[in-house]
């Protein structure tokens, strides 16, 4: 196998580069600078010396008389020999004479006491200053020297030379050193490379054989000749190698017994690090949440599993390094009841890990929560009808039964309860019976709208009683294949709570609706409505909306469970769609014939 090495030759060789590039450039940087200053001082000095000899020649009378045609002639002469522009000026700044400007000129010109070499040499002493001149549109260099008389600041005389010569200079200087700069870094990179290839070549070696390693194959081995620390690292390698190999036998044994344990257990498994990463985790994990192992380890716990609970839980077990145990009721990503053991894994006496235990509680609490409700529901249903019969058994014992006003009266009343007693029974044991799952539907072919037909007979007189009509709008020829019994307890039940909780002379709509390959039937009313917070609930056994009314109008509360489970054997869904205060939409559907 070759190994790709360029990467590697391109750094080392770029770092050779890298070292001349920056130690050419700061010896570059330095030198220009310094080539630059001393020209700078040299031309400097060499202005000042000629505005000295200059000077000699300007008298104090024909400054102080302003003799402008003397001074103009005089400083045209001497520009011409010593290749500078000078100035003559006043001690108020005002321009006397310029060697590049004509006499007509110069009354035009701006003052120059703002000037700061004009500044300075007004103070008595020498001005100096490099600034763009906008009269010639170059960098100059001024040199002002104070003009005395009986050491009184008469005049200022300036000399201003062009730096273009100076920038040119530079300018070569800076393109030889580039060019050597050039030449070095090529040279470098060709001898870095040269001397590079030849000490990556047993590094090549020792990462072909590495990533034998890697892949879990050690029968290779380094062969290097060499004393150096590349001769040291392979043979370190060759003996690490057959160490790992060893080691990686014995943990793989351990592995596939731990591993039997923890896929054969009931109990979710999981363990992580010391940083709360997910290590290993069981099937029954993967099967309580839902998750995939292969996307879970190595992953930090509440990316995996969002649940803060259960993250708690590893935290206090990580800081503490005791054991933890307690029972969660989780909602996310799971709605269930976990027992959930932690323990510490320690490792040199320090917490390096986290192993939990989860039981699934869920099942077990529901059916203990079920027990108890349906335990706490049937006592109070039957505790009404018998403490109405006992008290009125009572009263007729004690005499009332002489009574002929009222004992009629109240033995009706001990029959009605009697009657919901029976009724409450009935619905239980028909209940259990569908719940058993045991249920044998007796299933034959009939019309649906006829069967309606029939159940609405049966509450003729209720209907006439509350002055409400039923609408059945299903059409002729929907026939289904069906426990005809069963579906009429559906209907019998859905028309037996719209017509209590319509209001008088309301409405009821009975009609259907083909929906994804099954027949959906809708039954509305125009009655009291159902809360939004108790849609989800109303199918419960024993949930009511309004207690006291359904007890009053002899519900039992099991009525629409009934229903619910008569649907589901039939392979279909019920569900209600409602508008407090502004009537119901129950709804069931069945498979097509």
């Amino acid at each position: 196998m070759k190994i790709k090495d360029h990467n590697f030759i391109f750094k080392l060789t770029f770092s050779y580069v890298f070292i001349i590039l920056i130690s050419f450039g700061f010896i570059a940087f330095f030198l220009d600078k310094k080539l630059e200053e001393n020209a700078l001082k040299d031309i400097k000095a060499s202005l000042v010396n000629q505005a000295y000899l200059i000077e000699t020649q300007i008298s104090a009378e024909n400054l102080i008389k302003e003799n402008t045609i003397f001074l103009d002639s005089l400083v045209k002469i001497l520009s011409k020999k010593i290749n500078c522009r000078i100035t003559v000026l006043n001690s108020r700044g005002k321009v006397l004479a310029d060697s590049e400007k004509s006499l007509d000129e110069i009354p035009n010109m701006e003052n120059h006491a703002d000037r700061p070499e004009i500044n300075t040499a007004s103070s008595g002493l020498i001005g100096e200053e490099i600034h763009y001149s906008r009269t010639l549109s170059i960098d100059m260099m001024y040199v002002a020297l104070p003009i005395k008389d009986k050491g009184e600041v008469i005049g200022v005389l300036r000399l201003a030379l062009p730096l273009s010569d100076l920038k040119e200079m530079l300018t070569v200087i800076r393109k030889a050193i580039f060019f050597s700069l050039f030449f070095a870094l090529g040279l470098a990179f060709v001898l870095g490379s040269m001397l590079t290839k030849a000490i990556i070549k047993p590094i090549n070696k020792m990462i072909y054989v590495s990533r034998k390693f890697s892949q879990g194959d050690f029968s290779h081995k380094i062969f290097i000749d060499s004393k150096d620390e590349l001769g040291e690292l392979a043979t370190t390698l060759n003996k690490m190698a057959q160490n790992m190999e060893d080691k990686i036998g014995e943990i793989e044994v351990k592995n596939q017994h731990l591993v039997a344990i923890l896929e054969s257990m009931v109990e979710g498994i999981i363990v992580v690090d010391k940083t709360s990463r997910i290590v290993s985790i069981n099937f029954t994990v993967e099967k309580i949440f839902n998750i995939s192992k292969k996307n879970l380890e190595g992953k930090i716990f509440l990316e995996a599993i969002r649940n803060n609970d259960i993250l708690d839980i590893i935290n206090v077990v990580l800081k503490k390094g005791e054991f933890t145990s307690c029972e969660l009721t989780l909602m996310w990503p799971v709605q269930k009841i976990f027992q959930i053991n932690a323990s510490p894994i320690f490792e040199k006496g320090i917490v390096n890990g986290c192993l939990l235990v989860i039981h699934d509680m869920t099942e077990i609490r529901k059916l203990e929560t079920m027990r108890r409700d349906f335990v706490a529901n049937v006592s109070h249903e039957l505790k009404t009808p018998l403490t109405s019969i006992k008290g009125f058994t009572e009263t007729l014992l004690e005499g009332a039964l002489d009574d002929k006003e009222n004992n009629m009266h109240f033995l009706k009343i001990i029959q009605s309860h009697t009657e919901r007693l029976n009724k409450l029974v009935d619905d239980l044991l028909s209940l259990s019976h569908l719940e058993s799952k045991e249920i044998q539907l007796k299933k034959q072919e009939f019309d649906l709208k006829e069967q309606v037909e029939q159940v609405i007979v049966n509450f003729k007189a209720q209907l006439e009683k509350k002055g409400m009509d039923i609408k059945n709008e299903l059409s002729r020829g929907i026939v289904i294949n069906a426990d005809k019994d069963r579906i009429e307890g559906v209907f019998t039940n859905l028309l037996d709570n719209a017509i209590k909780f319509s209001k008088d002379k309301g409405v009821i709509k009975i009609y259907g609706q083909e929906e994804n390959g099954k027949i959906k039937i809708i039954v509305e009313d125009s009655g009291i409505g159902i809360p939004e917070k108790d849609i989800s609930r109303i199918f419960e056994r024993f949930y009511r909306v309004d207690k006291a009314r359904s007890r009053e109008l002899g519900g039992t509360g099991l009525g629409l469970s009934i229903v619910k489970h008569i649907v589901e054997l039939h392979g279909g869904n019920v569900g209600v769609e409602s508008v407090e205060g502004f009537g119901s939409k129950f709804w069931f559907t069945l498979p097509k014939q």
